[in-house]
């Protein structure tokens, strides 16, 4: 049986051309959490296409189950929301021709989801590496992405609320884009 260890995404396209009867695959990191539902997605497929082109045996099919492609999955989930944040709603938020109205409270609306669901995948993320070997990379991009889902979602109760208004957000939410970009760029160490 081959051993690959997959260290960026590259390395798993890469797989895509192996035709060994057997691949034992080792999640060790990505460049960036940019990549890393890309790189979900295409692991996903090919764990799918082997078992389309071969029978399988009910002791192979322990991938959903690892650890590995849990956390994975869970970083894939939040570089679609930091993306979505960063390429969707950001821009709609801070146009010039933004205005308090139905259109742009639905936007706001989903920016608050989207900082509910950063914090709940982090959290959720928290409890898959507990136990795990001390990796200090992973606790801290997992606080910084905590951190700042709660502090984007209490930026839109206060819009919503009506405590504040279009121009304090306007103001406000580019110095929470820096940090999106950040968490956007930042390795991917998969717990061990």
């Amino acid at each position: 049986m081959a051993h690959v260890r997959i260290f960026c995404h590259a390395d798993i396209q890469d797989l895509q051309g192996r035709s060994d009867r057997g691949i034992l695959v080792e999640l060790v990191s990505l460049e960036s959490l940019r990549i890393a539902s890309d790189s979900c997605a295409l692991l996903v497929k090919l764990i799918e296409e082997r078992k389309r082109h071969r029978p399988v045996k009910l002791t192979e099919v322990r991938y959903i189950h690892c650890r590995e492609m849990e956390f994975l999955s869970l970083m894939a989930g939040v570089a679609v929301e930091l993306q979505k944040i960063k390429h969707d709603l950001y821009p709609l938020l801070v146009s010039q021709d933004a205005k308090l109205d139905f259109g742009f409270l639905k936007n706001l609306v989903f920016l608050k989801s989207s900082a509910v669901k950063l914090v709940c995948l982090a959290k959720d993320a928290m409890k898959i590496i507990q136990g795990c070997e001390e990796d200090e990379l992973i606790w801290r991009t997992l606080g910084k992405l905590k951190e700042l889902g709660k502090e984007i979602e209490k930026t839109a109760d206060l819009v919503l609320k009506g405590t504040q208004d279009i121009s304090w957000l306007q103001a406000r939410l580019p110095f929470q884009l820096d940090p999106v970009d950040r968490l956007l760029s930042t390795p991917v160490h998969l717990p061990e």
